[in-house]
């Protein structure tokens, strides 16, 4: 099995899920510490493979895969999991770090997949999972960037998906589209406003309904199995997919309202307000 950002997260979670059932494992991320936090984790150290690699650079990960495949043979599973966020209004965005989570989220599911991809269809079979969010199904007001990257990862996979099918392949790719998960990503995130860090974090963590890792590994592999396509994860998740299915783009007004005390709190009245609304507020 192959997992990137594995360091934290639900990538932590899938490789102590795989590592307890002797599943042998080729874990990456850029940050080696954390990877090799997930090993002691694991409780096994053997069949546990380490590699420092940014998914954003096709060139890394396309060395990767030949290194996973020269001495293992192609894997069964590829998790292209890594993922980053920034919290902030569209206007306030750090346009250089919108950039990387645009190159971290979609660029290492399109790199992670076409380095793999060759390999599993070599072989016959196997399955790329690719992370995208509930986020993209639905936008959320704090993260444009990170939305378009999961609605842009999860258009690249059914194109894929689609393709695959087409050609008769053996090889399936699933989109993952997790909604709020207790893992670190609220903490890592990128803030631009001061003194949001800790509310978002304290709300993500204690206030928000959500998924802990271990449970959305387990959803996830299940929805593998079961040769799903599309694999929500929690019930937040699945409701908002549902949601949109039914009600398109009038889910989004609802949602709004039920969310702008949240959101005014996170971004402030302005970023809310629009351009125009707050340019006449401060008149």
């Amino acid at each position: 099995m192959v997992i990137t950002g594995a360091g934290a997260g639900m990538g932590r979670a899938l490789a102590r899920r795989f590592a307890h059932a002797g599943v042998e494992l080729y874990l990456s991320d850029v940050d080696m510490t954390a990877i090799e936090e997930t090993v002691v984790l694991c409780d096994n150290g053997t069949g546990v493979h380490l590699d420092e690699v940014d998914v954003s650079d096709a060139d890394a990960m396309t060395a990767h895969a030949d290194a996973v495949v020269a001495e293992s043979g192609s894997p069964a599973m590829v998790f292209n999991n890594a993922g980053i966020t920034m919290v902030a209004g569209v206007l306030e965005e750090d346009d250089d770090y919108a950039r990387r989570i645009m190159a971290v989220n979609l660029g290492g599911v399109v790199n992670g997949t076409v380095a793999f991809l060759p390999h599993l269809e070599a072989a016959g079979s196997g399955s790329i999972v690719n992370t995208s969010s509930a986020f993209g199904f639905l936008g959320s007001p704090a993260q444009s960037a990170y939305s378009a990257s999961k609605f842009a990862a999860r258009g690249y996979s059914e194109t894929v998906q689609q393709q695959l099918r087409a050609a008769g392949s053996g090889v399936r790719v699933h989109v993952v589209h997790p909604g709020a998960v207790h893992t670190e990503i609220a903490a890592r995130a990128v803030y631009v406003t001061p003194g949001v860090r800790d509310f978002v974090t304290r709300g993500f963590n204690h206030r928000l309904p959500g998924t802990r890792p271990a449970a959305a590994a387990a959803a996830i592999l299940h929805g593998v199995l079961a040769g799903r396509d599309r694999i929500p994860v929690g019930l937040d998740a699945r409701a908002i997919d549902v949601g949109v299915r039914v009600l398109a783009g009038a889910v989004q007004r609802p949602v709004a309202t039920l969310t702008r005390p949240v959101f005014r709190r996170i971004l402030g009245e302005g970023a809310l307000a629009g351009p125009s609304r707050a340019a006449a507020a401060g008149a």
